[in-house]
């Protein structure tokens, strides 16, 4: 069957098989937005897919407009993806967007004719319907009006021109349909899961936006501007993915935490319209209150990951943390004393700091009651402060191992001490915790 637009999602499983695997949120509400609009449309998750078979599938539909979206780590392959799809349809207009083109989108006009910056979910949907019903289009892209295209970015006549990105304000967002979850190769990834961790997650994005800035952090796509949608819409999807076989969501989005108010309602909500489906969350450490914390164990919380950082104050002064390390050891109290799991996200070797910073991350790790830490060196993200000030790093890196304690800049640590402490902590954790019941 053709399709006009074939939405591509370009990771492959095969590179990384222990991967935490959902199907691609993103695309979901480009599929929405264009089924609403009466465009045909179609999707190829590769995640389950060889370079092979994706290619195959994409060129089956014979499509007039192909996009990809690229995640920071997937630069790699999209652009080799690109190459090839320009090769077997010379005639498709090959289009892009994703956080890492949003934040350097000349990077990608070689093999890409247009990308999409920022949240394109309404931007995207509507130039495809005016290309696909333009008569001549080219005369359509060589006279576009930008403007018209929040977001747009693409070369003409040897001139870069490009309008900037929006965020949509909360009301528009209540009114968007919801994201489009047909055409993912559900059953796939509830066996992956199921086969691991006896559970069958999926994603859930909330709100959007974080009004922080930590230095090592980058909001390409969300931005500052936190907004909160109607939880009437966040619970008609959520029964979408219920019917779907999922039992678990895992809310993905940084702020779900941020407006006591709004996730007490929604805890209040869930159990109110009978969800027994549990979930688990990321969530910030200051501010949540005891009586918060045990209205989300009631409301079918089950984990938070928490981004904890150091055990050092120093250290997070340099990451520009709004939270301490006493705001930390709180929060994390909290949700076991409500028994509530607990991960914590750890960053060692940070520009500045000192091995006694290093040390003291290490040690509180170790004394708290978290169920679950990992450590990661800095990844200097595009768009982050921390990127724009690192010496000699490689612009054209794919940022493929983030879970490595590899160093992509010139960093005043060794590398292999830093991994042997890693791997020392991460032993004395796993033995201290080996008696405790798995997730």
């Amino acid at each position: 069957m053709n399709s006009k637009v074939v939405l591509v999602y370009p990771y492959f499983r095969r590179k990384d098989p222990v991967a935490k695997l959902f199907h691609p949120l993103g695309i979901a509400y480009l599929q929405s937005q264009l089924k609403a609009l009466g465009v045909d449309v179609a999707v190829v998750d590769c995640t389950f897919e060889t370079p092979e078979t994706a290619l195959a599938k994409i060129i089956s539909h014979q499509p007039d407009i192909v996009g990809i979206s690229i995640m920071v780590s997937l630069s790699r392959t999209a652009l080799d993806m690109a190459v090839q799809l320009k090769c077997s349809l010379p005639e498709v207009l090959l289009v892009t967007g994703g956080p890492l083109p949003t934040v350097y989108p000349q990077r990608f006009l070689s093999c890409f004719d247009l990308v999409f910056q920022g949240e394109a979910d309404l931007t995207f949907p509507r130039f495809c319907l005016d290309y696909l019903a333009a008569g001549d289009r080219q005369r359509l892209i060589g006279s576009i009006d930008v403007n018209y295209f929040p977001g747009i970015y693409l070369q003409r006549g040897g001139k870069v021109i490009a309008s900037r990105p929006v965020h949509h304000p909360t009301g528009l967002i209540n009114r968007l349909p919801m994201p489009d979850r047909s055409g993912f190769p559900h059953e796939r990834y509830q066996e992956h899961w199921a086969a691991s961790e006896q559970i069958r997650p999926a994603t859930l994005m909330v709100t959007r936006g974080c009004p922080y800035s930590c230095d090592f952090c980058s909001k390409p796509i969300w931005g500052n501007l936190f907004r909160k949608p109607d939880l009437g819409n966040v619970f008609t999807e959520i029964q979408d993915i219920v019917s779907l076989g999922y039992d678990r969501l895992w809310i993905a989005d940084d702020s779900f935490t941020l407006d006591l108010d709004y996730l007490q309602e929604f805890c209040r909500q869930k159990q109110r319209r009978g969800f027994s489906i549990d979930w688990t969350c990321l969530s910030r450490t200051r501010g949540i209150d005891e009586w918060t914390v045990n209205l989300m164990k009631e409301a079918g919380c089950v984990k938070v990951y928490l981004g904890l950082e150091s055990g050092s104050d120093a250290t997070l002064s340099l990451m520009q943390k709004s939270s301490t390390v006493q705001d930390g050891l709180n929060a994390v109290t909290r949700f076991a004393q409500a028994g509530i799991k607990a991960a914590g996200f750890f960053m060692v070797g940070y520009p500045g700091e000192t091995t006694q910073d290093i040390e003291k991350t290490f040690a509180h790790a170790m004394n708290l009651p978290l169920d679950e830490i990992s450590f990661n060196v800095p990844l200097p993200l595009p768009g982050s402060t921390l990127y724009a000030r690192v010496c000699h790093l490689n612009p054209a890196d794919d940022w493929d191992r983030a879970s490595e304690a590899r160093f992509v800049y010139d960093s005043e640590f060794d590398q292999e001490w830093l991994q042997g402490r890693i791997n020392e902590t991460l032993a004395a954790f796993k033995a201290k915790n080996k008696n405790q019941p798995a997730d």
